[in-house]
């Protein structure tokens, strides 16, 4: 299995913690790489990011053009259909980046995934299939798909925030918030918050990102 490739920014003080950070569809690694700064973390918590970049591939939904995507998206409405081969493969691979954080002495309950729209469902896929305590999960401007379901829910505590814009013309509020439903009803304890944006990422999600990371990361 191939590796992914990806933008690591280091904290000033060997890092305790990882936050692993999935890009959206057709942009790349240095898309969310100002997060790095812009969250407000506690120095003391030494944070090492990573971000790393989808492969480039035919995207059918997209008129077949070749970008970075993290699955191929074969119809986007009402709910995204994809190919699963492409999930499971880019799953396997962050759950890689996992491990290699893990051999390098940060506690798997000290990662948090993140994602931002498909990178954000594959954040679901992975923690949600995942046998090992993570530190976090941060679902932004995304959907869950049915596939990424558990059918044995592992991890229940894991901490999960769900952010949404209210005017997200690209992922409909309604999936966020059915997400958030859908984990509630497996035994999960999701945070949902709405914030009044569009498909995108803004300084008071940021803000009111920074206060949830601060809280788990300590």
């Amino acid at each position: 299995m191939s590796a992914l490739s990806a933008i690591c920014v280091e904290p000033e003080s060997p890092a305790r913690y990882c936050i692993i950070c999935l890009h959206g569809l057709g942009a790349g690694a240095e898309d969310l790489l100002p997060l790095a700064k812009q969250l407000k973390l506690n120095q003391h918590a030494a944070v090492r990011f990573i971000f790393p970049s989808a492969p480039e591939r035919s995207v059918t939904a997209n008129a077949g053009y070749f970008m970075p995507a993290w699955y191929d998206i074969l119809a986007f409405s009402p709910q995204r259909q994809i190919n699963l081969q492409h999930l499971n493969e880019v799953s396997a691979q962050v759950s890689q980046l996992v491990e290699q954080q893990m051999a390098q002495g940060i506690a798997s309950e000290n990662i948090v995934l993140m994602g931002f729209s498909q990178g954000g469902a594959v954040a679901y896929h992975c923690a949600l299939n995942t046998t090992k305590p993570l530190g976090g999960l941060v679902c932004m401007s995304t959907y869950l798909l049915p596939q990424s379901l558990p059918k044995q829910p592992w991890q229940l505590n894991t901490p999960i925030l769900i952010q949404h814009g209210q005017q997200d013309d690209v992922v409909a509020p309604s999936l966020g918030q059915q997400a958030a439903e859908q984990l509630k009803a497996l035994g999960y304890h999701p945070e949902f918050e709405s914030f009044a944006m569009a498909h995108t990422i803004s300084l008071s999600q940021i803000k009111a990102l920074s206060l949830w990371l601060n809280q788990h990361l300590s």
